[in-house]
């Protein structure tokens, strides 16, 4: 009997252990597919994370990107901008060094050769008539320049508005150098308007004619006035500052 009831309660043990193991399994079985069950559910979140992430930051470097191009626009505008402005301060350089006869200037224009007359004097004529003179020069010089002339050289030595033109003994003097006949003066203009200026009745060409000053008149379309060779110097004026 007690034997008996010692194998019943051996068995009832058993049992419950056997149905507690069986529920831990069962649990733990329901556990582990729940995580297994899981995992793909949360990759597909991670990765739709990750997705959505990604889009924003393409977006973003999309935008920056058009940004760029925007920017890229603008330098390009800007530099076509700075081009044309440089040419322009460029252009205007070298037509402020043109008119300080800094540089050789070529172009269609006058060439005028003035020689002293060949007329043999008369007893009691001023001899010094028949001879070209500072003032013959100065008058030529100023008929051309009226006459739109961009630019005068006579024997080379390009005139400016501080150049001088005065006689020294047997010679003329431009600035500062000595030259004597004959004298070629070049003019860089049109051509025909130059030579109209000069032709006109009863002007230049009429008043040295009739005391036998050689004189030729040449048309141009090539010819080369070269700039001034000597230092410019300015002791005394100053450029005008502050629209004073």
């Amino acid at each position: 009997m007690g034997l008996d009831m010692m194998k019943t309660k051996t068995q009832l043990t058993l049992s419950f252990v056997a149905l507690l193991l069986g529920l831990l399994i069962a649990v733990q079985l329901r556990s582990t597919s729940g995580v297994y069950n899981a995992m793909p559910d949360l990759r597909v979140t991670e990765m739709r994370a990750v997705l959505m992430e990604t889009i924003t930051q393409n977006q973003l470097l999309t935008r920056e990107i058009e940004e760029a191009r925007d920017k890229l626009r603008q330098y390009e505008a800007s530099a076509m901008k700075g081009e044309g402005a440089l040419l322009l301060i460029q252009k205007e350089l070298d037509s402020a060094r043109m008119l300080a006869g800094l540089v050789d200037v070529q172009g269609s224009g006058l060439v005028i050769t003035l020689t002293d007359s060949q007329v043999s004097s008369m007893p009691g004529d001023n001899p010094n008539v028949y001879l070209v003179h500072d003032e013959d020069l100065l008058k030529l010089v100023n008929v051309l320049s009226a006459a739109g002339a961009e630019a005068i050289s006579i024997n080379d030595q390009r005139l400016l508005a501080t150049s001088e033109i005065h006689c020294a003994g047997p010679t003329i003097s431009i600035n500062n150098v000595r030259v004597g006949a004959p004298f070629v003066i070049k003019a860089v203009g049109n051509a025909e308007t130059l030579e109209s200026a000069v032709r006109m009745r009863d002007g230049i060409v009429d008043t040295l004619n009739f005391y036998g000053i050689g004189i030729q008149v040449k048309r141009e379309t090539n010819l080369v006035v070269p700039a001034f060779k000597r230092p410019i110097r300015f002791d005394y004026a100053q450029p005008v500052t502050g629209g004073k």
